[in-house]
């Protein structure tokens, strides 16, 4: 796995980029307020608040005083109040949920410009993630290095470039692409909506696919890496303790089935993009009401997951380069 900044393993860094995020986040929560912060500016809630619409529990409120009260924008467009916890912790008719997985994707909630950018962004950090260790990018990167030299420090070099270009400009590539799409799509929908519009209303229908494929592109990280919690719970803080006897546990490079975990890869992509397709559905139908309409308007979304499932498919089918 490739990283912008080379250093990022560091142990100093990495605390050093902890502590400054901490600040922020507490900051941020002081001058804006602590709900108002963790709905709209703390970025790993956002992004974990998006995963859990997969989830099959919710939290519903019923009282509207509570919902009047609410520092966020809480309620949908159907007028549901649903996983918004500030209103949980004081409304009195309130319940806990069980509901079919992936069906909170499906709400009726408007999506703003900002939640759209959101997502477009897990989709293309994590696509570059997968592309930027395959050979295709290494042979960018030594191309990079022919055109502008090999000087420079550890930090500032061509390669660092390199990567740095690559996190910046997919994702917008990928919102291109995506709104060239959703102009398609209103050619279809008469008049019915605009290209920006289209896309923020099927922006939600993509949040799967970015955990898909965060699934798919790093659950062999997880079981390899991962076992180093086993000799760092025995010297957490690196002074030779040995608290459970595994300092010196070696990693298991067998624990999976490179096999096995391909077709895993390839069934959670493959099934991550058909959900989308499916979900566009339903909000075409939301949006457009007859059936004619909907069905045009599915044509470019559906070459559009076809085309980003092949793409997805060829990036986890390369080898990989450390």
């Amino acid at each position: 796995m490739q990283d912008a900044y080379p250093k990022a393993d560091v142990p100093f860094h990495i605390a050093t980029l902890v502590s400054s995020y901490s600040v922020l986040t507490l900051s941020g929560m002081f001058v804006f307020g602590r709900n108002q912060w963790l709905r709209k500016g703390e970025i790993f809630s956002l992004v974990f608040g998006l995963f859990s619409r997969l989830s099959v529990t919710e939290v519903r409120v019923n009282d509207g005083a509570a919902c009047q009260q609410c520092a966020v924008e809480c309620r949908g467009s159907d007028g549901n109040c649903v996983d918004c916890y500030p209103c949980f912790q004081r409304a009195n008719d309130r319940e806990i949920n069980l509901r079919p997985p992936a069906i909170g994707l499906g709400r009726n909630e408007p999506v703003t410009d900002d939640l759209l950018a959101l997502v477009v962004l897990m989709l293309g950090t994590v696509t570059f993630d997968g592309f930027s260790a395959t050979p295709a990018w290494d042979d960018f990167r030594r191309f990079s290095v022919d055109l502008m030299g090999a000087g420079g420090g550890d930090v500032l070099n061509s390669l660092v470039l390199a990567d740095t270009l690559g996190v910046l400009l997919v994702p917008v590539g990928f919102l291109l692409v995506y709104l060239l799409f959703a102009r398609f799509m209103a050619r279809y929908a008469k008049g019915r909506g605009g290209a920006l519009e289209i896309a923020r209303i099927l922006g939600v229908s993509l949040i799967h696919i970015a955990l898909a494929y965060n699934i798919a592109h790093f659950i062999n990280l997880l079981l390899i890496q991962g076992q180093l919690i086993i000799p760092l719970s025995s010297d957490p803080f690196s002074f030779g303790w040995d608290l459970f006897g595994t300092v010196d546990y070696s990693l298991n490079l067998t624990i999976f089935n490179p096999r096995v975990l391909w077709f895993l890869s390839v069934a959670l992509i493959v099934l991550g993009h058909a959900l989308a397709v499916y979900l566009a559905h339903l909000a075409a139908v939301r949006t457009f009401g007859d059936r004619v309409t909907v069905m045009k308007s599915k044509y470019p979304m559906l070459t559009l997951m076809v085309v980003y499932t092949v793409i997805s498919l060829w990036i986890i089918a390369q080898p990989i380069i450390e």
